[in-house]
């Protein structure tokens, strides 16, 4: 296999991975045939398919010199694999990274030649802007991953963020975003440039399903509205749900604590269907956020079980444990005769075995009610 990768500064470019893309263009462009030669002097890719990977011997002059070379019909008698035309070095930063080769007689193919250059070289350098920025994207990924861990010392993070550029001053909260799609790099370009939160706002592809946010220091209306329009701006243009979870403030290198809540905010917008929930709002369901199931389900068995398929009597019990209105008006409610609505009561204390007047005994029957609604365990 032969080695089309060079290293440009820090960076490693592949002309490979766009030497056909530039042939299909420069073919709409010019009635000639068109070759990308790597820094080798290998044909990497070519309007007729026959030359790939053949050596080119006059590459390597263009290479060499930094300079167009006309291919006369003598030369390419005597150089390995070269046929009469222009090669063209493609030169980035001052450095050649392969050829360009256009076929023909060179009176008639001398007159577009240098247009043919420029836009290839426009080609890698757009190529190198983006791959360049994807990089960057990356190791802001890895940041955040050890950010967000919280086993990363801080002098150690201290020096990964100032080198590139994050000012630790300036951030304080974390968001989650779930969605139903991964996105690409250019697309959360696409969201940055259309988010009206804040400048500096950073996103990042956290899983599969998941965009991180690295929030600035904003108010939280500000946030909110943001927040609101950029799903708005989401579900319009990628026809995809989201929820989104809003974690606390924090100093930015305790922000595995904002991730935390952040989690804990997320779940809740899930389970309840909600597009936008901030922790800070969050009461009952931050304490139950680490309860596993098993716990879950146990205390249901042990309070509601014996009316758990009857969902008239639970039904009954909700609607009565959760008003402050007389029995007649919560009869009312529920369409039924006031006597009937006592006589469910009385049932649903001989079959759960509790005192409903008493106020552990409600409280705990309300919360059990509540987890069975919330995490849809069928006993």
């Amino acid at each position: 296999m032969m080695i089309t990768t060079i290293f440009k500064g820090k960076m490693m470019f592949d002309l490979q991975k766009i030497g056909t893309k530039i042939v299909e263009e420069l073919k709409k462009l010019i009635d000639q045939d068109v070759v990308i030669i790597d820094h080798n002097g290998f044909i990497i890719a070519s309007t007729e398919i026959a030359r790939i990977n053949q050596f080119h011997e006059g590459s390597l002059l263009a290479m060499k010199n930094k300079e167009v070379t006309i291919m006369t019909y003598e030369l390419s008698k005597t150089l390995k694999g070269v046929r009469e035309g222009m090669v063209m070095p493609l030169i980035i930063e001052d450095t050649p990274i392969g050829v360009i080769g256009v076929t023909g007689e060179p009176s008639e193919i001398e007159k577009y030649g240098k247009l043919v250059q420029r836009i290839t070289e426009l080609f890698v350098e757009d190529f190198l802007a983006r791959q360049e920025k994807e990089r960057d994207a990356r190791m802001f990924e890895f940041l955040l991953l050890d950010l967000l861990n919280g086993r990363v010392e801080k002098d150690i993070l201290a020096q990964r963020i100032e080198v590139m550029g994050i000012d630790p001053e300036v951030y304080n909260r974390i968001v989650i975003v779930k969605v139903d799609r991964r996105f690409e790099y250019h697309e959360i370009d696409y969201l940055l440039s259309v988010q009206t939160i804040h400048p500096k706002l950073r996103i990042a592809q956290w899983s599969f399903d998941k965009l991180i946010m690295l929030i600035p220091k904003v108010s939280r209306e500000q946030l909110k509205n943001g927040l609101l329009t950029l799903i708005k701006n989401i579900e319009t243009r990628y026809k995809t749900e989201l929820h989104i979870g809003v974690g606390n403030c924090e100093d930015f290198y305790n922000l595995h604590e904002s991730y935390k809540k952040s989690l804990i905010a997320l779940s809740t917008a899930i389970s309840e269907g909600a597009e936008l929930i901030f922790e800070e709002d969050l009461t009952i369901e931050l304490l139950l956020s680490d309860i596993d199931e098993y716990k879950i389900q146990t205390f249901i068995e042990r309070t509601i079980k014996p009316i758990i398929k009857d969902e008239e009597l639970l039904l009954n019990l909700e609607k009565w444990l959760n008003s402050n209105s007389s029995l007649q008006e919560i009869a009312n409610d529920l369409h039924i005769h006031k006597n009937t609505l006592i006589y469910r009561l009385k049932k649903i204390e001989n079959l759960l075995n509790v005192d409903l007047t008493k106020s552990k005994n409600k409280l705990d029957l309300n919360l059990a009610i509540y987890l069975y609604r919330k995490s849809n365990l069928f006993i």
